[in-house]
């Protein structure tokens, strides 16, 4: 049944600069756009009603923290039209690429179309309503292969434990959004355990996004840490960051952008690694060309 009711918080407005910028080149790897409905419509099948969250106030909240390249990712309510997706990628070629959310089928015309327009990936989305499933995926990793594409999970390691392993016989690079998304909150958990054993062998890349959706607001998330601490353990390589402006569909409070921005320089005090993780590393996975001023 469509869950459609309730719309989500707002993103908080930019409040004020940030004490540090992100280095030069630094790529945001997470973020969605939500433009005026009447023009890009909703699919019916979805598990919230987004707010207004328009490409002008996301570049500029990017402005401000210092990120120069951006991933869009394609967000379940819009199920797999790819209108607004491919307008946004078009509209900025050379500071986007993005994920997409491919439909079981989907022709190989189709994801030509979406490569040029800069997409790198597809999203396999079994938390929401909208994404696709898990029973779609070795489908999809065959259409995607001829193209170079990853597929990125959102997915609760937690729930599927043995995920992580599964995915390094893929025979694609996968993707796991928000550190796994356990929800166990434990860093001992078998499903995050897993991610970091596959991480290690660098079969896997995961996204250190989203805090709040792993550990409660309080203390400016420093329950996440151990899970910070345990992947650059695993392997730094295989690391990305980013924002996941506007946070769609989270429980109150709304995150600071600013707060995030510099929270991950405190987990990442060495400008070398700061460099690896926040430009080097999204090169590579996206495709990127190589930032000439880092």
């Amino acid at each position: 049944m469509s869950q459609t009711s309730g719309q989500y918080l707002p993103y908080k407005a930019i409040s004020r600069d940030p004490d540090e910028r992100l280095p030069s080149g630094a790529v945001d790897c997470h973020f969605h756009v939500f433009e005026d409905p009447a023009r890009y419509p909703y699919t019916a099948n979805r598990s919230y009603t987004p707010t207004l969250a328009p490409w002008a106030a996301f570049a500029a909240m990017n402005d401000c923290i210092g990120a120069d390249r951006a991933v869009l990712v394609h967000p379940s309510v819009y199920g797999h039209d790819h209108a607004t997706f491919v307008d946004t990628l078009a509209a900025h070629p050379d500071r986007l690429r993005g994920v997409a959310v491919l439909a079981p089928g989907v022709s190989e015309d189709e994801i030509a179309r979406l490569d040029t327009a800069g997409a790198r990936g597809t999203r396999v989305n079994v938390l929401y309503a909208g994404g696709s499933h898990l029973s779609d995926v070795q489908d999809l990793v065959q259409r995607i292969k001829p193209f170079g594409w990853h597929m990125q999970f959102l997915a609760d390691v937690s729930a599927t434990p043995d995920l992580p392993m599964q995915a390094c016989d893929f025979g694609v690079p996968v993707v796991f959004d928000h550190f796994g998304h356990p929800g166990s909150q434990d860093p001992n958990d078998a499903g995050f355990k897993n991610l970091c054993a596959a991480l290690k062998e660098g079969q896997i890349w995961v996204k250190i996004s989203g805090a709040y959706r792993v550990v409660g607001a309080q203390g400016g998330w420093q329950a996440i840490e151990p899970f910070v601490d345990a992947l650059l353990k695993a392997n730094p390589a295989r690391l990305v960051w980013g924002t996941d402006w506007p946070h769609p569909a989270i429980a109150p409070p709304m995150p600071d952008d600013v707060d995030l921005a510099q929270m991950v320089l405190r987990w990442l005090p060495e400008s070398s690694l700061r460099e690896q993780i926040l430009v080097r590393n999204p090169e590579q996975l996206y495709g990127f060309a190589p930032w000439a001023d880092a």
